[in-house]
């Protein structure tokens, strides 16, 4: 069998193991999907005895959590590239500890959840969706702003590409899930 080197990892791979390199991906959404899923259904199976809004609740978080990995993987790809670009005559690019990386994933993401939920430790429900929905399109913003300081691109065509990406994710599910509480 003819053996190929990927070239990312410098690790020899065979024909047959096209896959590999998508592995990280296949399991980062994979996992995610699962565990967030799973969480959210089992909170409001607590919470309730209603099949049917534990349904609607899963099936909302289902689809908001695929369209949000697949941007995040978009958008995070894309800035990895775009940091390449702005260091390689400098140095070839590292690749860091999978331990660490996950860290501060795991870390991000649990600082990140708690942005959307803030206003609805303090306010009504009706209001706190519309700060809620606020302020996390503001934080998008700013976390694409401050990418494009530290690679490369426009601050303010980054901040609106990063943040009009997450925004169509959580509509999306805020949109499936109110349809879905309409018709089932």
């Amino acid at each position: 069998m003819k053996k190929m080197v990927n070239h990312r990892h410098a690790v020899p791979v065979t024909l047959k193991s096209r896959w590999a390199p998508r592995l990280h991906d296949i399991i980062l959404g994979g996992q995610d999907g699962l565990v967030n899923v799973l969480g959210v259904v089992l909170g409001v199976a607590a919470a309730t005895a209603s099949t049917r809004i534990v349904l609607i609740s899963g099936l909302a978080a289902t689809f908001a959590e695929s369209i949000s990995m697949g941007a995040v993987a978009y958008t995070s790809s894309k800035a990895a590239k775009e940091y390449y670009l702005s260091v390689r005559k400098k140095e070839p690019q590292e690749y860091h500890d999978p331990l660490q990386n996950g860290m501060v994933v795991g870390l991000a993401s649990f600082g990140g959840s708690f942005i959307p939920l803030l206003p609805f430790f303090f306010l009504s429900p009706a209001m706190a969706a519309w700060w809620s929905l606020s302020i996390c399109t503001l934080s998008l913003f700013i976390l694409g702003s401050v990418k494009a300081r530290i690679t490369v691109g426009t601050w303010w065509k980054s901040g609106t590409e990063l943040a009009l990406i997450g925004m169509t994710a959580a509509l999306a599910g805020y949109t499936i899930g109110y349809w879905l509480g309409i018709t089932i």
